[in-house]
């Protein structure tokens, strides 16, 4: 919660009215309004006035006692008997005006009020920080700018982020500075910034990519050395190293943002969606309904965020059923092609047309700088900018316009038939490397051939000693003994166990720490125990070829890198090293040798 006019925000909780029988009124009734304002007094820059100042105020309409309150927004409510329980109407309030600013009601049962609590106290919180960036966005901008503070730029850079355009984003990277100026260390001036070049790099300029996806994430990382518990920083991290495919780090950061503040609604759907891409589908959905109940003031808000996770789960009449309430075809550049897959499942055919005609020409206009595109092109930018891990219920989709046959009358089954092209060719002292329509020419290295051989046959296991042409002995000295390595495996369990515990109690730097150590002692680990649990063997040609291929192969993606990073990206991720290599794509690739 921020500040108003550099004070805290201050809550009145009024007695709620019992409407009805009153006769053997649970305690649990009687004590709601108690309980409300506890919980609302847990939350940081928010005061709640206490219940002995609030208890005798029996109507809203008491503006004399109210007044003397001095708060600046109050709640009320009642309960209704019904046949099945109780009717709990609720209100917030704004004091300056008695403007209601949200009125609700739950349907609940004895059994269920405790759990309704929960849930007024986060829907409340949550109304009320919008209401109040709301009020301050309104007087902030009618402000000279030499006298905005560091919140309130910071505040009207999100509030231009969310135009979508690229003036727009321009204008919010020059809120943010100004915020850095007043606040060299604000972190989510930093996380703004962030958010403005990743507005650029994913949706608006795509001659730009890499210069925009390394603004994008330099700043976000930027934002975490100052404030590494900055939920919204974490939620923009996690979602940059999303779109490097670094998808287990991704999942770390967005599930840290997640402990730090499972209650914004606007973040919670951010992550929802990050989950789409990792393929955790339910906790997406969890996490979209709960942005929906936090944020009821406007309901249509976050129908983007659930045709996603409808789409992948295949639940393609409820998709399209939120894509058709949605009025602005354009809000993303591919919103009309996830509209055209959904019909295109469902065997829409004319629809699907119509949408992805009007796909294409967004993409001319926003991507393609006014050029038409070919079927390819849009597939291809679409495919770029959604960074599933795993599979995808656009792929039959795309082999379906890509195959060029949009007169089917009904989808067919799925038969990847796009894979992509590359070549891997050797020319005497020199390889001509071809992939992503980018050509590079690197001078030979071992390594070069040991990737050409994986590349031959995706998917097989080849043993080291395969690659590197030598004798299969199992020789030499063991790096450790059977008593070490037990103690090693302990010494694991116990780190395990700290982290668990830390992050149990809300230590979550703690745990941060404990997991670092984790992994540096697991790296440690695996170099004395292979996969199979045994021990490795100082001196014997096995562990020599798996040391010598490994640093080959990783030797020869860093020679790619310097001249085709898309492919030692691409390498990197489909790549697998140790004592059995292989190339594992994640869609399939056709090779030229």
């Amino acid at each position: 919660m921020e500040l108003i006019q550099n004070r805290e925000t201050t809550l009145a909780v009024l007695p709620f009215q019992i409407i009805g029988a009153t006769e053997n009124i649970s305690p649990i009734i009687k004590g709601f309004t108690d309980d409300l304002i506890i919980n609302f007094s847990k939350f940081i820059g928010l005061s709640v006035i206490s219940q002995y100042s609030s208890i005798g105020i029996q109507d809203i309409y008491d503006s004399e006692n109210i007044a003397k309150l001095g708060a600046d927004y109050l709640i009320t409510g009642s309960f209704r008997t019904t046949s099945k329980g109780f009717r709990i109407s609720i209100q917030l309030v704004r004091s300056k005006d008695n403007k209601i600013v949200f009125a609700g009601n739950h349907d609940e049962t004895m059994e269920s009020i405790l759990n309704t609590q929960d849930a007024i106290t986060q829907q409340m919180v949550s109304v009320l920080q919008q209401q109040i960036e709301y009020d301050l966005l309104s007087y902030s901008y009618k402000k000279e700018a030499v006298e905005l503070a560091a919140y309130e730029n910071w505040l009207l850079g999100m509030d231009e982020i969310k135009k979508g355009t690229i003036e727009s984003d321009l204008k919010a990277r020059a809120y943010f500075e100004n915020a850095l100026k007043i606040n060299p260390n604000f972190a989510r001036a930093y996380t703004g910034i962030s958010l403005s070049y990743f507005n650029e790099w994913s949706c608006q300029m795509w001659d730009r990519w890499e210069l925009n996806q390394k603004g994008a994430h330099d700043h976000a990382l930027k934002a975490i050395e100052l404030d590494e518990n900055d939920y919204v920083s974490l939620s923009v991290l996690g979602r940059s190293f999303a779109y490097l495919g670094e998808y287990t780090k991704a999942e770390h950061v967005l599930r840290k943002s997640l402990r730090m503040n499972p209650s914004d609604a606007d973040n919670l759907i951010l992550i929802s969606n990050c989950f789409v891409w990792l393929g955790y589908l339910e906790e997406a959905e969890q996490l979209y309904n709960k942005a929906r109940n936090l944020n009821p003031l406007q309901p249509e808000a976050y129908l983007l965020g659930g045709l996603l996770i409808y789409f992948e789960k295949g639940e393609f009449e409820k998709a399209l059923e939120m894509g058709e309430k949605v009025s602005n075809l354009g809000i993303w550049t591919d919103f009309t092609a996830f509209l055209s897959a959904i019909c295109y499942h469902l065997g829409k055919f004319d629809k699907m047309k119509d949408y992805w005609k009007l796909y294409k020409g967004y993409f001319q206009k926003n991507i393609n700088k006014g050029k038409p595109a070919t079927d390819k092109e849009a597939v291809e930018w679409q495919h770029v900018v959604n960074p599933y891990k795993n599979k995808t219920q656009l792929e039959p989709f795309w082999d379906h316009i890509l195959g060029g046959d949009l007169e089917t009358s009904k989808p067919s089954s799925y038969i990847n038939t796009t894979a992509s092209t590359g070549s891997f060719i050797q020319k005497g002292e020199f390889w001509e490397i071809q992939y992503a329509n980018q050509t590079a020419t690197l001078k030979d290295c071992k390594g070069l051939h040991d990737i050409a051989q994986l590349l031959q046959e995706p998917e097989k296991d080849f043993h080291c000693t395969d690659l590197m042409g030598t004798v299969f002995i199992e020789s030499g000295t063991p790096l450790i003994d059977e008593k070490a390595k037990k103690e090693y495996k302990q010494q694991a369990l116990k780190l395990q166990v700290a982290i668990s515990d830390a992050e149990e109690i809300g230590l979550y730097e703690k745990a941060d720490a404990l997991r670092e150590e984790l992994e540096s002692f697991s790296e440690q680990l695996s170099q004395t125990v292979g996969l199979s649990n045994k021990i490795r063997k100082t001196g014997s040609s096995i562990e020599k070829a798996r040391a010598a291929v490994t640093w080959r192969i990783r030797n020869a993606i860093k020679k790619i890198e310097k001249s085709h990073p898309k492919l030692a990206k691409h390498l990197t991720i489909s790549i697998k090293t140790g004592g059995y290599c292989s190339y594992t794509p994640e869609v399939p690739h056709d090779w030229t040798f």
